[in-house]
């Protein structure tokens, strides 16, 4: 069964949070941008792959936007 599943995010710096993402997709894996919207895509054979995945991205989008909201003293 191949799971593919897309989610948007409408957040400050995207660029910058989608850039720092991107290193470490995997080749299943996608993160681009669009205006202020962080746009991830994953396309996997494992629903638990797809879980996992999810997860480890919205754990690095929040640590990545606490960061650039400390230096940005907001």
């Amino acid at each position: 069964m191949l799971c593919d599943a897309e989610t948007f995010l409408e957040i400050d710096d995207a660029k910058i949070v989608a850039k720092a993402l991107k290193v470490d997709d995997p080749s299943w894996c996608n993160t681009k941008f669009s205006d202020n919207k962080l746009i991830i895509q994953i396309k996997t054979d494992r629903v638990e792959s797809l879980i996992s995945a999810f997860e480890d991205y919205f754990r690095n989008i929040k640590a990545a936007v606490d960061t650039l909201n400390a230096l940005n003293n907001k």
